[in-house]
């Protein structure tokens, strides 16, 4: 992976519709430099936009979930998860007896989501969810191992101009944005024009619910596999952290570089943070060292992953990241 790789990808992690020109005068290149190195990855299964319902609504509610399960199971069981579109995040752990997710679901919903079907799984021995309070880190920005690609000021410019354009949407979506949304989960980087060709809507319309939906109900993801850029050790971090503490421990694990998502939770372990390092030795030394040394951390258990089943809203197959079936 390049150097122009590399800045395309941050550019797309820190927004993914930002227009390929603007990525190139970023980067130092041409747009059809951008967009020939952005198919590669895409067509490589290396990086994938696409669109999400917002976990963070009024009227959603994100949770994440630890389900221990036969280990004769766990793999077909996380499989099975990983084709809803209603989870995101999956992977093995604990040997391979463990599978970890997150969820969302209208709140206070009866439906047929992912906490109602689990008791009558039969694969299922247990499992926990604690409902997602407020999220510190990741929930649009995701991994920030690739600043170095940039310059700081760089991508505080970008950030801030993304931050920006993320805060634009008020409304919530309805059933007739169905087929917009199911567009923009294919492909998060589509554009008005090429959507409205798809759907055979006005352009018009496209444009303005798109102007009213990304940014608040439905924001867009950049997915991509760490182990493509050399970071092969990842895990979950279940933290007790005390009340009074919780923001800041949550605040400063946000800013740390190996964190790509960090949320306050419910329960006892009530911070719980992703962590992206390039071996075992280096996960090690930055729970031990920096995590370790929070103030207000009382417990930590980390959950290592054995497998990585579904990025983002992505899955994860043979090593390409694949649209869920």
């Amino acid at each position: 992976m390049g150097s122009i790789e590399l800045h395309i990808l941050q550019c797309l992690i820190i927004d993914g519709r930002m227009p390929l020109r603007r990525i190139g005068e970023v980067v130092g290149v041409s747009e059809q430099t951008v967009s020939r190195r952005y198919r590669a990855m895409r067509d490589a299964g290396q990086v994938r936009v696409h669109a999400v319902r917002s976990g963070f609504t009024a009227t959603r509610q994100a949770w994440t979930v630890r389900i221990q399960s036969r280990p004769d199971s766990a793999e077909a069981l996380a499989d099975a998860l990983a084709n809803r579109d209603d989870t995101g995040w999956i992977a093995l752990t604990s040997g391979g007896s463990e599978v970890v997710c997150a969820t969302s679901g209208p709140v206070g919903s009866s439906g047929e989501g992912v906490l109602r079907r689990l008791p009558h799984t039969g694969a299922v021995l247990n499992f926990s969810a604690q409902a997602m309070l407020r999220a510190f880190a990741g929930a649009v920005d995701e991994w920030t191992m690739f600043d170095t690609a940039l310059t700081t000021l760089q991508a505080a410019e970008l950030r801030a101009a993304a931050r920006h354009r993320r805060h634009a949407g008020t409304e919530a979506i309805t059933d007739a944005d169905a087929p917009l949304v199911a567009a923009l989960a294919r492909d998060g980087r589509a554009t008005a024009a090429d959507l409205a060709r798809g759907l055979d809507w006005p352009v018009s319309r496209v444009a303005g619910r798109l102007d009213a939906l990304l940014g608040g109900a439905l924001y867009v993801l950049t997915d991509h596999l760490p182990e493509t850029f050399g970071y092969h050790a990842s895990a979950m971090m279940c933290l007790t952290v005390s009340p009074g503490r919780v923001v800041d421990v949550c605040e400063t694990l946000a800013g740390h570089r190996p964190t790509g998502f960090v949320t306050a939770t419910t329960g006892s372990a009530n911070v719980m943070a992703t962590v992206t390092c390039r071996s075992q030795d280096d996960l090690f030394t930055y729970v031990t060292e920096q995590v370790g040394a929070l103030p207000g951390v009382l417990q930590l258990d980390l959950l290592p992953y054995l497998r990585r089943v579904k990025q983002g809203g992505s899955r994860v197959v043979d090593g390409r990241l694949v649209a869920p079936t």
